[in-house]
């Protein structure tokens, strides 16, 4: 039986290859990541130094991105596994765009190794991946953040939890500026009654601006939620090169 599965993958290999996300060479029948090792050496890690609340990079040697200071977030701390730079931007259009679900688990896989750099996010009671409108979710089959968020609860033993829903529909965010994307995303987000008490960690692919990540905290913390913050598999910086 372990025979006829092992052939089973090899003709379908040559029959329809796998290909890196990035530089999309064929992948090797034994390599089970999305890409291809030059491609996946390429990740940049997101480090210090950063904003302490967003993890925009900056290098004015300041402690807060102009964007965090002097107010409240909901979202009291963002971080990073990796920059948007390289590799990520394919990968990321290849799980949002082209049913690359390997991508996002691998995406997934690979946030878990980097969580532990973080103490700032230990203690969270939950996993709670931002969600998409029921439309969006029946055009594309499946929520990445949700595959990123069952990956790192496999790694980590934090349960996902479903706690947030998206009635209203969204323009896209990328080609809006930030105070248009606040306003796209007001409303957007309601937190289900189990929240209440609750320390949370909410699960996205891609930080920009983090209006989304802050709308969801928002939500969140209507509902009763002790303290949201929020773990992305990609930081895309605004302001440094």
């Amino acid at each position: 039986m372990a025979l006829l599965s092992q052939l089973k993958a090899t003709a379908l290999h040559w029959l329809l290859p796998q290909t890196c996300c990035h530089c999309r060479e064929d992948l090797a029948s034994d390599w089970r990541e999305p890409l291809c090792p030059a491609c996946l050496s390429k990740l940049v890690p997101a480090e210090p130094p950063f904003c302490l609340r967003c993890a925009e990079p900056l290098l004015n040697g300041k402690i807060l991105c102009p964007a965090c200071s002097g107010h409240p977030c909901a979202c009291r701390t963002i971080r990073a596994a990796f920059l948007y730079k390289g590799p990520v931007p394919a990968l990321a259009h290849g799980f949002k765009y082209r049913g690359r679900q390997d991508a996002a688990q691998a995406a997934g896989r690979w946030m878990a190794g980097h969580f532990a750099r973080f103490g700032e996010l230990s203690g969270c009671d939950a996993l709670v991946p931002v969600p998409l409108h029921p439309r969006r979710l029946r055009e594309r089959g499946y929520n990445q953040a949700e595959i990123l968020a069952r990956e790192l609860s496999r790694a980590t033993g934090l349960p996902m939890k479903n706690l947030l829903e998206r009635p209203k529909a969204t323009k896209p965010q990328w080609d809006l500026d930030q105070e248009a994307r606040r306003q796209n995303l007001s409303g957007a987000f309601v937190a289900k009654p189990q929240v209440k008490g609750l320390r949370l960690l909410i699960i996205d692919d891609i930080c920009t601006s983090g209006s989304s990540l802050e709308e969801c905290g928002r939500a969140l913390h209507r509902a009763g939620a002790s303290r949201v913050a929020a773990f992305v598999f990609a930081r895309q910086t605004l302001s440094a090169p």
